[in-house]
C-alpha cells in the first residue's frame, strides 16, 4: 500500500496485537480527517498479522527481545536505530502510542510530541521509561489514580474518559459467524484461550501454564478449546493436545471471542474485549485491574480466577448455561466513552503548534 501525502502525519507504534488494533483505528479516523499516518510495529506475536488481516500499511522496525533485561536493551536500541530511518523518512509531527521506550526516546530525540495512552500500571520499566516524555497523557477514569505515579507533573498534561480503550475499536465492530465458520468452528461450541506470558521475569515458566491444562480439561466436557499462542512454545505444547485447534494465522479475533462460549487468559485484553462483547472473559492475570473492577460493578461479565480449580468450575456453569453468563452490553457500553475525541483534539492541537513554530 502507498502512502499519500496530505494534511500532516501522525506516527502509531504498535508493540503488541491488541495495540496494533487500537493503532489501525485510530489510523482510519485519522485519515478520515485528512492526516496521513504511518504504524510502526515490532516484528512480534500477531502484530504484524493484525495490521496485514486489516489492510493498514506498516513498517516492521525491530524485533522482540525475549525473556531477560540485556536481550530487551539490545533490541531497543536496534529498534531505536530502525525507528530513526521512519521518522527521516515521514516527518510525522505527533506521535501516539502506549509506553514503548525505543519509540518515545526517538520521538524526544526529534521533538516530536509524544500522546501517551495506556491502562498497564503493573508494567512499571516501560511505564517508568516512557510516561515522563510524553506532552500529554490519555488514561480512563478508572484507572488514573494507578498511572498518574508515572507523569512529571508540570511537564504533561492528564486527560481522562469515563471507558476503556478496547471501546475504541469494540464500538466500530460488527460480527459475523462466516468469519468463524470459515475456520470448521461452530458457534457458540468453543472457548477460546490465550496462554500465559511466560517470558517476563514475573511469570512462571511454560511448563506451569494454567491455559493450557483448561484447555485438555474442556475436552472432557465435550467441548473445543480454541488456543491462541502467544510463543513458539505455547503452538509446540498446544499441538500436543488432541482435538484443541490452534490458532496460528490471521484472523478477526473479535468474530472469535462474540461466538465463543467464553475466553480464557493468561493476560488482560482478551478477558476485557470479551467482557466488552458480552462474553464470559476469564483472567488469569496475578493482580486484578482497576478497569476490569469497574466493568464488572457495571454488569459486565469479566471474571479473575486465581487457581485451576475455580476456573474449571466457573467453566463448568458456563457450559451447563450459557445464557446465564452472557451479557447483553449495548445499553452499558453506550453509555461509555473511549479516547478518541480526546485523542484527536490533541493531534489537531500539537499539528497546529508544529505549524506555528
Amino acid at each position: 500500500m502507498v502512502y499519500i501525502v496530505g494534511k500532516a502525519t501522525v506516527w502509531l507504534d504498535a508493540s503488541t496485537a491488541k495495540r496494533a488494533l487500537l493503532a489501525a483505528t485510530f489510523s482510519k479516523l485519522l485519515r478520515e480527517r485528512g492526516y496521513d499516518t504511518v504504524i510502526t510495529a515490532r516484528s512480534y506475536d500477531y502484530i504484524i498479522k493484525v495490521l496485514e488481516l486489516l489492510g493498514e500499511p506498516y513498517v516492521v522496525t525491530g524485533v522482540y527481545g525475549g525473556e531477560t533485561l540485556r536481550g530487551k536493551l539490545l533490541a531497543d536500541i536496534g529498534r531505536i536505530l530502525d525507528l530513526n530511518v521512519v521518522i527521516e523518512d515521514f516527518k510525522p509531527k505527533v506521535l501516539i502510542s502506549y509506553p514503548s521506550p525505543p519509540a518515545v526516546r526517538v520521538a524526544f530525540g526529534y521533538r516530536i510530541p509524544y500522546i501517551a495512552l495506556g491502562d498497564t500500571p503493573h508494567g512499571e520499566a516501560m511505564n517508568r521509561l516512557s510516561y515522563p516524555l510524553a506532552k500529554v497523557a490519555v488514561f480512563s477514569e478508572f484507572i488514573v489514580n494507578e498511572m498518574e505515579k508515572f507523569i512529571l507533573k508540570g511537564f504533561t498534561i492528564i486527560e481522562t474518559f469515563r471507558g476503556v480503550d478496547e471501546l475504541t475499536y469494540i464500538k466500530l465492530y460488527t460480527p459475523s459467524p462466516e468469519n468463524v465458520k470459515s475456520l470448521g468452528l461452530n458457534p457458540y461450541s468453543y472457548v477460546v484461550l490465550r496462554p500465559e506470558e511466560f517470558k517476563a521475569h514475573y511469570y512462571k515458566p511454560i511448563e506451569y501454564s494454567m491455559v493450557l491444562k483448561i484447555a485438555e480439561t474442556l475436552l472432557t466436557l465435550g467441548i473445543r478449546p480454541v488456543i491462541i499462542p502467544r510463543y513458539r512454545e505455547h503452538a509446540v505444547k498446544a499441538k500436543s493436545i488432541e482435538g484443541a485447534y490452534i490458532l496460528e494465522k490471521p484472523f478477526v479475533g473479535l468474530d472469535l471471542e462474540y461466538y465463543s462460549l467464553a475466553v480464557v487468559t493468561g493476560g488482560i485484553s482478551m478477558a476485557r474485549e470479551a467482557a466488552l462483547l458480552g462474553v464470559p472473559g476469564i483472567s488469569l492475570f496475578t493482580e486484578v485491574i482497576s478497569i476490569d473492577r469497574a466493568l464488572a460493578s457495571l454488569g459486565l461479565p469479566i471474571y479473575y480466577v486465581r487457581s485451576y480449580d475455580e476456573a474449571v468450575y466457573l467453566l463448568r456453569e458456563i457450559v451447563r448455561d450459557p445464557d446465564k453468563f452472557r451479557v447483553k452490553t449495548k445499553g452499558i457500553i453506550d453509555k461509555l466513552e473511549t479516547p478518541w475525541p480526546i485523542v484527536s483534539k490533541w493531534v489537531d492541537r500539537l499539528v497546529e503548534e508544529s505549524s506555528i513554530e
